[in-house]
């Protein structure tokens, strides 16, 4: 099954240490015996406005998950049955959120270097149905979002941003998810700030910040029923965990850093395995280290390399993401989404056609992943194995 690998690895690495604040915080959730915001629980508040300040947004929305941040952004921008938006080609997950309000997603291929959207080729997916653009900042590193922006603009058109792996990143100065409308983070065990599941929505728009609100809150209020909104709520004791994990993320993240320094050296001078940075001026806060195989070009077969990693038992590398573009995952291959079969969105048979994203194609059965969130002697043992892989492979 393509991913599994990668899925594997990611419930081994979700284990995480929680020595700061956050027993202290549990303990007044529940002495307090206010578990939801809802009853005057003060935990959610105080994160959402923690948050917002970390981001350099003027307003943060909990959440239970980046997933409902998503849908919901796709919601404030009005997309649903007739409606496209737009989504880069390596991840699913802003075309899953786009089929969950019965809109159709629409692709950008990546830059190859930086698995991020392709600005250049960003205009070229917008039609008149086009309502939005969900943006993907893969693995920790910023998207060129001026340049995005600057597309979207002239479109008039919702940017949501996914930050789903790039908590604290910086493009030019500005964190992500305070560049676009609406920023959508994962507080999901795996990631950088991890409380098993939780997420949050950023933007600096007031009515905005409204719309999100009612899909994070109850889904009535005072039991009368206003609109068909979500009941994405975030509780008080994952709060409390949340902003426990807040005051230490800096911190955090730094420690990714240094882990990233060891893989890159373990690869410095290898001519194909290429590192996934930049663009310039982008700060990269790893929710994984990342590079590009390109050894067919220097006549090294993928299976060989891939032999090589699982030969020397590297607990912390996958190769190949999910092995597809975003795509041709079967809920979208397959037409298994009611948006399909919606008769405002009859479309093509070959709205998604082999070549769609020939770089996407190409690149992610080449994406080499390296998990970050171990013991520094484990990351450096880690980077010992792999840099003996490519010396044995050669370094051309």
């Amino acid at each position: 099954m393509a991913g599994k690998d990668f899925l594997d690895r990611e419930r081994q690495m979700s284990a995480r240490s929680y020595a700061g604040n956050e027993r202290q915080y549990l303990e007044e959730v529940l002495t307090s015996g206010n578990l939801s915001s809802l009853s005057g629980g003060k935990f959610v508040p105080r994160l959402e406005e923690a948050f917002a300040v970390a981001i350099g947004a003027r307003h943060a929305v909990a959440m239970n998950s980046c997933m409902a941040a998503l849908h919901a952004g796709v919601m404030c921008a009005g997309a649903g049955a007739g409606d496209e938006v737009v989504c880069d080609s390596e991840f699913v997950f802003g075309a899953m959120a786009v089929l969950y309000a019965n809109a159709i997603p629409t692709f950008v291929d990546i830059d190859p270097v930086t698995h991020n959207m392709d600005p250049d080729k960003l205009e070229g997916a917008i039609t008149e149905k086009t309502k939005a653009v969900i943006v993907t900042h893969a693995w920790g590193l910023p998207a060129e979002m001026d340049r995005i922006l600057a597309v979207a603009r002239r479109h008039k058109l919702l940017v949501i941003e996914d930050c789903a792996e790039s908590i604290l990143a910086a493009y030019k100065g500005r964190c992500t998810g305070s560049w676009g409308d609406v920023g959508c983070f994962s507080l999901q065990a795996s990631k950088q700030l991890s409380v098993g599941d939780g997420g949050m929505a950023t933007t600096n728009d007031p009515e905005l910040c409204k719309g999100l609100g009612r899909h994070a809150g109850a889904p009535t209020f005072q039991s009368v029923a206003y609109g068909l909104d979500y009941n994405y709520r975030m509780n008080e004791p994952t709060a409390a965990i949340a902003l426990a994990q807040l005051e230490t993320l800096p911190a955090a993240i730094a420690q990714l850093r240094k882990h990233a320094t060891y893989y890159d050296q373990a690869v410095a001078g290898c001519p194909w395995l290429q590192l996934q940075r930049g663009p310039e001026d982008a700060e990269h806060t790893f929710y994984h280290w990342a590079a590009t195989f390109r050894g067919e070009e220097h006549g090294i077969p993928l299976k060989d390399f891939s032999a090589a990693v699982a030969e020397a038992r590297l607990s912390s590398i996958t190769v190949g993401y999910t092995k597809i573009p975003a795509y041709r995952h079967p809920v979208i291959r397959d037409r298994l989404a009611h948006a399909f079969s919606c008769a405002a969105n009859r479309r093509s048979a070959e709205l998604y056609p082999d070549g769609l994203c020939p770089v996407a194609e190409h690149v992610i059965p080449r994406i080499v992943i390296g998990y970050l969130t171990e013991p520094e002697e484990t990351a450096k043992q880690e980077a010992d194995k792999l840099f003996r892989v490519v010396e044995r492979i050669g370094r051309g």
